[in-house]
Protein backbone atom coordinates (compact mmCIF):
# COMPACT_ATOMS: atom_id res chain seq x y z
CA UNK A 1 0.00 0.00 0.00
CA UNK A 2 2.83 2.36 0.86
CA UNK A 3 4.55 1.55 -2.43
CA UNK A 4 1.36 2.38 -4.33
CA UNK A 5 1.01 5.76 -2.55
CA UNK A 6 4.67 6.52 -3.26
CA UNK A 7 4.16 5.66 -6.95
CA UNK A 8 1.20 8.06 -7.33
CA UNK A 9 3.09 10.80 -5.53
CA UNK A 10 6.02 10.46 -7.89
CA UNK A 11 3.69 10.34 -10.87
CA UNK A 12 1.91 13.55 -9.80
CA UNK A 13 5.22 15.29 -9.22
CA UNK A 14 6.44 14.32 -12.69
CA UNK A 15 3.29 15.72 -14.32
CA UNK A 16 3.61 18.98 -12.37
CA UNK A 17 7.32 19.24 -13.19
CA UNK A 18 6.70 18.67 -16.90
CA UNK A 19 4.05 21.41 -16.91
CA UNK A 20 6.43 23.83 -15.22
CA UNK A 21 9.21 23.02 -17.67
CA UNK A 22 6.94 23.27 -20.71
CA UNK A 23 5.56 26.67 -19.56
CA UNK A 24 7.57 29.27 -21.43
CA UNK A 25 8.72 32.36 -19.60
CA UNK A 26 9.87 35.70 -20.91
CA UNK A 27 11.03 39.05 -19.62
CA UNK A 28 8.89 42.13 -20.14
CA UNK A 29 10.64 45.51 -19.93
CA UNK A 30 8.66 48.38 -18.41
CA UNK A 31 9.67 52.01 -18.82
CA UNK A 32 7.63 54.80 -17.24
CA UNK A 33 7.74 58.59 -17.53
CA UNK A 34 6.80 60.48 -14.37
CA UNK A 35 4.78 63.71 -14.19
CA UNK A 36 6.23 67.21 -13.83
CA UNK A 37 9.75 67.33 -12.45
CA UNK A 38 9.57 63.68 -11.42
CA UNK A 39 10.67 62.71 -7.92
CA UNK A 40 13.79 63.21 -5.83
CA UNK A 41 16.71 60.84 -6.25
CA UNK A 42 16.15 59.14 -2.88
CA UNK A 43 12.48 58.37 -3.65
CA UNK A 44 11.28 55.14 -5.25
CA UNK A 45 8.83 53.96 -7.90
CA UNK A 46 7.29 50.50 -7.63
CA UNK A 47 5.51 48.24 -10.09
CA UNK A 48 2.62 46.23 -8.63
CA UNK A 49 0.34 43.79 -10.40
CA UNK A 50 -0.96 40.29 -10.81
CA UNK A 51 2.62 39.12 -11.44
CA UNK A 52 3.61 39.85 -7.80
CA UNK A 53 0.32 39.42 -5.94
CA UNK A 54 -0.37 43.18 -6.06
CA UNK A 55 2.31 43.98 -3.56
CA UNK A 56 2.71 47.77 -3.79
CA UNK A 57 6.05 48.02 -1.99
CA UNK A 58 7.84 44.86 -3.06
CA UNK A 59 11.57 45.62 -3.21
CA UNK A 60 11.92 43.01 -5.95
CA UNK A 61 9.71 45.24 -8.10
CA UNK A 62 11.33 48.54 -7.25
CA UNK A 63 12.08 50.25 -10.55
CA UNK A 64 15.55 51.42 -11.57
CA UNK A 65 16.12 55.13 -12.02
CA UNK A 66 17.17 56.28 -15.48
CA UNK A 67 16.88 59.99 -14.68
CA UNK A 68 14.60 62.27 -12.66
CA UNK A 69 11.51 61.46 -14.73
CA UNK A 70 12.18 57.98 -16.17
CA UNK A 71 12.34 54.58 -14.48
CA UNK A 72 12.60 51.04 -15.83
CA UNK A 73 12.25 47.42 -14.69
CA UNK A 74 12.47 43.95 -16.26
CA UNK A 75 9.71 41.63 -15.04
CA UNK A 76 9.69 37.84 -15.61
CA UNK A 77 6.31 36.62 -16.90
CA UNK A 78 4.74 33.53 -18.42
CA UNK A 79 4.45 33.92 -22.18
CA UNK A 80 0.96 34.57 -23.55
CA UNK A 81 -0.62 35.27 -20.17
CA UNK A 82 -2.86 38.25 -19.35
CA UNK A 83 -1.52 40.57 -16.63
CA UNK A 84 -2.70 43.73 -14.89
CA UNK A 85 -0.58 46.31 -13.11
CA UNK A 86 -0.17 49.84 -11.73
CA UNK A 87 2.62 52.19 -10.73
CA UNK A 88 3.09 53.36 -7.14
CA UNK A 89 5.37 55.49 -5.01
CA UNK A 90 5.18 52.78 -2.38
CA UNK A 91 1.95 51.61 -0.77
CA UNK A 92 -1.55 51.32 -2.15
CA UNK A 93 -2.44 54.86 -1.03
CA UNK A 94 0.21 56.39 -3.30
CA UNK A 95 -0.73 54.86 -6.64
CA UNK A 96 -0.92 56.71 -9.93
CA UNK A 97 -3.89 58.99 -10.68
CA UNK A 98 -5.30 60.78 -13.70
CA UNK A 99 -4.35 64.41 -14.29
CA UNK A 100 -7.60 65.52 -12.62
CA UNK A 101 -7.06 63.30 -9.58
CA UNK A 102 -9.32 60.37 -10.48
CA UNK A 103 -8.53 56.68 -10.03
CA UNK A 104 -6.63 54.96 -12.84
CA UNK A 105 -7.98 51.63 -14.09
CA UNK A 106 -5.58 48.70 -13.94
CA UNK A 107 -3.20 48.72 -16.88
CA UNK A 108 -3.26 45.47 -18.93
CA UNK A 109 -0.97 43.53 -21.24
CA UNK A 110 -0.44 40.08 -22.70
CA UNK A 111 3.11 38.90 -22.18
CA UNK A 112 5.21 38.07 -25.23
CA UNK A 113 8.86 37.64 -26.03
CA UNK A 114 10.87 40.86 -26.17
CA UNK A 115 7.81 42.88 -25.16
CA UNK A 116 8.63 46.45 -24.18
CA UNK A 117 6.01 48.60 -22.48
CA UNK A 118 6.28 52.38 -22.23
CA UNK A 119 3.87 54.24 -19.94
CA UNK A 120 3.33 57.76 -18.65
CA UNK A 121 2.04 58.56 -15.17
CA UNK A 122 -0.14 61.69 -15.20
CA UNK A 123 -0.21 62.29 -11.44
CA UNK A 124 0.26 60.60 -8.06
CA UNK A 125 -2.17 60.14 -5.22
CA UNK A 126 -0.23 62.23 -2.76
CA UNK A 127 -2.58 63.88 -0.23
CA UNK A 128 -1.80 67.49 0.55
CA UNK A 129 -0.19 67.92 3.94
CA UNK A 130 -2.54 69.00 6.66
CA UNK A 131 -2.16 72.58 7.72
CA UNK A 132 -1.29 72.84 11.35
CA UNK A 133 -3.50 75.30 13.15
CA UNK A 134 -1.33 77.30 15.56
CA UNK A 135 -2.41 76.86 19.15
CA UNK A 136 -3.55 79.92 21.05
CA UNK A 137 -0.70 80.78 23.47
CA UNK A 138 -3.27 81.36 26.24
CA UNK A 139 -5.01 78.02 25.71
CA UNK A 140 -4.80 75.88 28.83
CA UNK A 141 -3.65 78.83 30.96
CA UNK A 142 -6.90 80.69 31.61
CA UNK A 143 -9.48 79.81 34.22
CA UNK A 144 -13.08 79.32 33.21
CA UNK A 145 -13.94 82.59 34.96
CA UNK A 146 -11.29 84.47 32.94
CA UNK A 147 -12.58 83.06 29.66
CA UNK A 148 -16.15 83.96 30.60
CA UNK A 149 -15.21 87.58 31.38
CA UNK A 150 -13.22 87.91 28.15
CA UNK A 151 -16.11 86.61 26.07
CA UNK A 152 -18.46 89.08 27.78
CA UNK A 153 -16.07 91.94 26.95
CA UNK A 154 -15.88 90.73 23.37
CA UNK A 155 -19.67 90.90 23.11
CA UNK A 156 -19.68 94.38 24.63
CA UNK A 157 -17.22 95.76 22.08
CA UNK A 158 -19.29 94.27 19.26
CA UNK A 159 -22.38 96.03 20.58
CA UNK A 160 -20.48 99.30 21.07
CA UNK A 161 -19.12 99.31 17.54
CA UNK A 162 -22.43 98.44 15.88
CA UNK A 163 -23.66 102.07 15.58
CA UNK A 164 -20.18 103.53 14.88
CA UNK A 165 -19.49 101.70 11.62
CA UNK A 166 -22.64 103.04 9.85
CA UNK A 167 -21.67 106.57 10.95
CA UNK A 168 -18.26 106.14 9.34
CA UNK A 169 -19.82 104.90 6.11
CA UNK A 170 -22.16 107.92 5.98
CA UNK A 171 -19.23 110.34 6.28
CA UNK A 172 -17.25 108.44 3.63
CA UNK A 173 -20.23 108.72 1.29
CA UNK A 174 -20.37 112.48 1.90
CA UNK A 175 -16.66 112.81 1.09
CA UNK A 176 -17.06 110.78 -2.10
CA UNK A 177 -20.04 112.89 -3.23
CA UNK A 178 -18.13 116.11 -2.64
CA UNK A 179 -14.94 115.13 -4.48
CA UNK A 180 -16.87 113.82 -7.49
CA UNK A 181 -18.35 117.18 -8.39
CA UNK A 182 -16.54 119.43 -10.86
CA UNK A 183 -15.49 121.86 -8.13
CA UNK A 184 -15.26 120.16 -4.70
CA UNK A 185 -16.17 122.39 -1.77
CA UNK A 186 -13.02 122.93 0.33
CA UNK A 187 -15.09 123.89 3.36
CA UNK A 188 -17.13 120.69 3.18
CA UNK A 189 -13.95 118.62 2.73
CA UNK A 190 -12.54 120.11 5.92
CA UNK A 191 -15.80 119.48 7.75
CA UNK A 192 -16.06 115.87 6.57
CA UNK A 193 -12.42 115.18 7.47
CA UNK A 194 -13.14 116.39 10.97
CA UNK A 195 -16.20 114.11 11.15
CA UNK A 196 -14.12 111.11 10.02
CA UNK A 197 -11.49 111.92 12.64
CA UNK A 198 -14.17 112.07 15.31
CA UNK A 199 -15.73 108.74 14.32
CA UNK A 200 -12.37 106.98 14.06
CA UNK A 201 -11.33 108.41 17.44
CA UNK A 202 -14.54 107.08 18.96
CA UNK A 203 -13.88 103.70 17.32
CA UNK A 204 -10.32 103.46 18.63
CA UNK A 205 -11.35 104.66 22.06
CA UNK A 206 -13.94 101.92 22.36
CA UNK A 207 -11.54 99.19 21.21
CA UNK A 208 -8.72 100.42 23.46
CA UNK A 209 -11.00 100.56 26.50
CA UNK A 210 -12.19 96.99 25.97
CA UNK A 211 -8.68 95.64 25.34
CA UNK A 212 -7.45 97.24 28.56
CA UNK A 213 -10.28 95.59 30.46
CA UNK A 214 -9.47 92.24 28.84
CA UNK A 215 -5.76 92.40 29.69
CA UNK A 216 -6.66 93.40 33.26
CA UNK A 217 -8.17 89.92 33.58
CA UNK A 218 -4.80 88.28 32.81
CA UNK A 219 -2.08 87.35 35.28
CA UNK A 220 1.53 88.58 34.79
CA UNK A 221 2.53 85.13 33.51
CA UNK A 222 -0.31 85.12 30.98
CA UNK A 223 0.61 88.65 29.81
CA UNK A 224 4.20 87.52 29.27
CA UNK A 225 2.97 84.58 27.21
CA UNK A 226 0.89 86.96 25.13
CA UNK A 227 3.82 89.37 24.64
CA UNK A 228 6.03 86.51 23.44
CA UNK A 229 3.34 85.45 20.93
CA UNK A 230 2.97 89.00 19.60
CA UNK A 231 6.73 89.33 18.92
CA UNK A 232 6.42 87.07 15.89
CA UNK A 233 3.15 88.59 14.67
CA UNK A 234 2.87 91.07 11.81
CA UNK A 235 -0.91 91.38 12.00
CA UNK A 236 -2.24 93.92 14.54
CA UNK A 237 -5.54 92.00 14.68
CA UNK A 238 -3.77 88.95 16.14
CA UNK A 239 -3.82 90.46 19.63
CA UNK A 240 -7.59 90.90 19.60
CA UNK A 241 -8.10 87.47 18.00
CA UNK A 242 -5.99 85.75 20.68
CA UNK A 243 -7.71 87.29 23.69
CA UNK A 244 -11.23 86.85 22.27
CA UNK A 245 -10.81 83.35 20.89
CA UNK A 246 -14.01 81.41 21.57
CA UNK A 247 -12.05 78.11 21.34
CA UNK A 248 -9.83 78.87 24.31
CA UNK A 249 -9.56 75.87 26.63
CA UNK A 250 -9.48 76.43 30.39
CA UNK A 251 -6.55 75.40 32.55
CA UNK A 252 -6.63 71.99 34.17
CA UNK A 253 -7.87 72.13 37.72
Amino acid sequence: MKKLALFFSCFAFCILYNQMVSAQTTVVRFTVELPGQGISQDSAVYLAGSFNGWSFQDENYRMKRIDGTHYTLDVPCFTGKNYEYKYSLGGKKHVEKTADGKDVANRKFVSAKKLKIKDTVAAWNVPAPKKEVPQNPLSGMLTEDQIKKMMQLKDSVTQSLAPVVPQLLVVVQKIATNILVDKPDAGLSKQYNAEVTGVVSQLLGTVTDVLMKITAVLTPEQKQKLRDAMKGSSNPADFFNIVTDSKLTPADK
